[in-house]
């Protein structure tokens, strides 16, 4: 499949960021708005499942600098493999994620991050990750319910928390965890620094003139450090699950 998170706000905006560059490593990642509230929940409710001697999946993983958080699943001790529908550096099986090949019930976790609104049939995706899962495993899967359109023309669907327990009860799982990826503020903190991206492309279009590249600094700062923050603080304060930007859920296939 493709990559399993949708490009980081940083990775947008082109190869430098000012929050990079003036904030200390944790901070930076917080304000990754997009990615964090994903590897936060990875953190507490997927990672302390793992261990030496479990065999864990990470499908739809994408190519090795897409991986964010493959050191962090090595060091638990688990044997990682990763599949992707594009062969690269770092992906062990090429293959769909909706039909892998790969044998009944040979993992007993799996990580399914960003994957299902480009695929074309998603209830297939959740049958196939239930097929390939151990009777007691656990899978965790992300999908966005507010996102602009990406990796395109590979981009179908999105999810409500309803959508998303419904398919994965359907495939047979227990839900056992379904929790929102932040609130409205946290995508609107997403959605405003994205806005740089779109006025970039204008700028572009244009043949980027001189007057165009400070007014690329001001944007940089003010949305999508300036302002993000901002957000992300409302976020704290006046938290609202209506308008997140998707849904994490951690499920169990009983044994």
């Amino acid at each position: 499949m493709l990559a399993s998170t949708f490009d980081c706000t940083d990775e947008i905006m082109g190869s430098t960021s000012l929050g990079k560059t003036l904030l200390p490593p944790d901070w930076h990642e917080r304000l990754q708005a997009d990615r964090y509230p994903i590897n936060a929940f990875v953190r507490q409710k997927f990672m302390p499942l793992l261990k030496p001697g479990v065999r864990l999946l990470d499908a739809g993983s994408g190519r090795l600098p897409e991986q964010h958080l493959r050191n962090e699943l090595l060091a638990t001790g688990a044997t990682l493999e990763t599949l992707d529908f594009m062969a690269g550096e770092g992906v062990d099986h090429v293959a769909d994620v909706a039909d892998t090949k790969l044998p009944d019930q040979s993992y007993d976790a799996i990580l399914c991050l960003q994957v299902l609104e480009h695929v074309t049939n998603p209830q297939a995706v959740c049958r196939e990750l239930y097929r390939i899962s151990k009777p007691g495993g656990h899978v965790m899967v992300s999908a966005p319910q507010s996102a602009w359109l990406h990796n395109l023309p590979y981009h179908f669907f999105h999810y409500t928390n309803r959508g998303m327990r419904q398919i994965l009860e359907e495939a047979g799982f227990e839900v056992l965890a379904l929790e929102p990826q932040g609130g409205l503020f946290t995508t609107l903190a997403v959605m405003n620094h994205y806005s740089c991206s779109v006025l970039d492309e204008i700028a572009q279009r244009h043949g980027n003139p001189l007057w165009s590249r400070p007014l690329r600094l001001a944007r940089r700062l003010w949305h999508g450090l300036i302002h993000k923050s901002y957000y992300l603080w409302l976020d704290r304060v006046l938290f609202s699950e209506d308008g997140t930007q998707g849904w994490n859920a951690l499920c169990h296939r009983k044994a």
